[in-house]
Order: structure tokens, then C-alpha cells, then sequence
């Protein structure tokens, strides 16, 4: 249950205004929705994935937040503010660490995800152990992150990969022996390898409306062209001609010349 923004550009560009400036700013939405677990803010320079975040809440670390959003400049950006998902139960404590903490990064992919797995051990088995032992905290969006990692590795192609994973989430469900409904919530991710920013909205759960409007159903992504470049959200931010994500499409946007393309398919 958490909150995120991905930025491509074709030159470097600040996410103050996103992050801090604008109404609904994300740091807005961390305070209107208790978005209190964490965040983190991933960026390339010169082409080098950096990520910088803090297990603490935003809204309590103001200050530090906005540092890191005046301070950060790149043609990517993923920004993720979160609120603790618990499908296994744990104490409280044990889920709050920095190792648990969003986005995610590994080589040159950064990763960010809103929503719950719902199996996360059965998941965690059906990995290759390579992939497995790239796991190191107790947040079942890592797991997340490694499975399309694998799936990425196997399939090449991002939609196949996606494709992938919803039929591990789904093998993972049958093989549990528990009564699980469903595998996840939300599959809802924006992610990057440093050339394209990829936004997946896919969900299975009606958790109510957007936080900071409540113009939209929670998990109904969005995006829009800002400047040269091109902004995806979890929910709106400021005035920028939004448009509304659909369940199951996938968003993937790259870099011609000097301004932005993106093309979304349906999975």
C-alpha cells in the first residue's frame, strides 16, 4: 500500500515540484495516507544507478526528504513512498529496516511496487537460486522484484516477462496448501533499466479511491507529458493533463532525440 512517481526525460531535470512543490506532491500523499514505512528516491548519473532511502516517514523527515528532492537531477527518476505490506504477519519491527525499504535496485534496474503479494514463501521457492539469494529483506515486493528478474533473464522481453510472473503468482497460489484467494492485490510497479521507464498497472482488489483527490480507484495508475519529458504516478500530481492508466496495461517510455515516446499495450 504505497506510493510512487517514475520521470524520463531527454536531459537531466529536478522532481522537486513532484515531490515536494506540488499539490499532492508525494510527500503529501505520504502525509495524507500515514505512507510512514519508508522512502527512497532511485536516479542515474552518467549512466550509474544511484538510490538513496530512509526507513523512516517522510513527513517526519522533511527535511532530509526534501534534500534529497532538491538535490537529485536525471533524465530517470523513481520515487517511492511507502506503507508496510504484512501478508505474512511479522512483528511489526522486523518489517521496517532499510534492507525493506523501496525501490529496489539490482545492476542497472531500479524498481518500485504498490500493492501485496500474497505468497511470498511459495514464491521464494519457486526461484532459481541465483535469483533467491538476491532477496535480502522481509518485504514481499522484493520478492516481487526478483521474480520478474528471472522472468526478465528467461522471457528478454518485458510484456512476456510480466507475463510471466502473473503465471508463477498464480502456480505459487495453487501449490501453497493455504485458502488463498488471490496471489496479489496489485501488481502495480515502475521500474527502469537506465534507457526506459516501464509503468505496469495491474490489480486485482478495489482498496477505494486515490489519496490525495479521491477522484480514482487507489490502484488506477496515471501519466502525462511534463516539459520534454513524460511523469507516471500512482495518483495526480498538480496540473499536467493526466491520463488514466487501464487495468493490465503496460507503459513503456524512451528517449528519441530531444523529446519522449512512449507506447502502452494491453497484457
Amino acid at each position: 500500500m504505497c506510493r510512487m512517481v517514475g520521470i524520463i526525460s531527454p536531459k537531466p531535470v529536478s522532481a522537486y515540484d513532484l515531490l515536494v512543490q506540488s499539490r499532492c506532491s508525494l510527500l503529501e500523499q505520504a502525509k495524507v495516507g500515514n505512507q510512514g514505512d519508508g522512502w527512497g528516491v532511485g536516479y542515474y548519473v552518467d549512466g550509474e544507478l544511484r538510490v538513496l532511502k530512509s526507513p523512516g516517514a517522510a513527513y517526519l523527515e522533511e527535511d532530509a526528504f526534501k534534500k534529497v528532492a532538491r538535490s537529485v537531477r536525471s533524465r530517470i527518476i523513481v520515487a517511492h513512498v511507502r506503507k508496510a505490506s504484512n501478508p505474512r504477519g511479522l512483528p511489526r519491527e522486523l518489517l521496517i529496516s532499510m534492507e525493506n525499504t523501496q525501490p529496489f535496485s539490482h545492476g542497472s534496474f531500479v524498481f518500485a511496487h504498490n500493492g501485496v503479494i500474497y505468497v511470498p514463501d511459495e514464491v521464494l521457492g519457486r526461484l532459481e537460486p541465483e535469483y533467491r539469494k538476491l532477496v535480502k529483506g522481509l518485504n514481499d515486493s522484493e520478492v516481487y522484484f526478483a521474480l520478474l528478474l528471472m522472468a526478465l533473464d528467461n522471457a528478454g522481453d518485458v510484456a512476456d516477462a510480466l507475463r510471466m510472473v502473473e503465471e508463477e503468482l498464480q502456480e505459487a497460489v495453487k501449490a501453497c496448501g493455504r485458502d488463498v484467494k488471490k496471489p496479489y492485490s496489485s501488481l502495480n510497479a515502475v521500474f527502469s533499466d537506465g534507457e526506459r521507464l516501464y509503468a505496469y498497472n495491474r490489480y486485482l482488489s478495489d482498496d477505494g479511491e486515490s489519496l490525495c483527490l479521491k477522484d480514482q480507484p487507489y490502484y488506477q495508475m496515471v501519466y502525462a507529458r511534463v516539459g520534454d519529458g513524460l511523469v507516471v504516478a500512482s495518483e495526480k500530481i498538480g496540473q499536467h493533463g493526466w491520463t488514466e492508466m487501464h487495468n493490465g496495461e503496460l507503459l513503456e517510455a524512451y528517449v528519441v532525440d530531444d523529446g519522449v515516446e512512449w507506447v502502452v499495450r494491453r497484457l
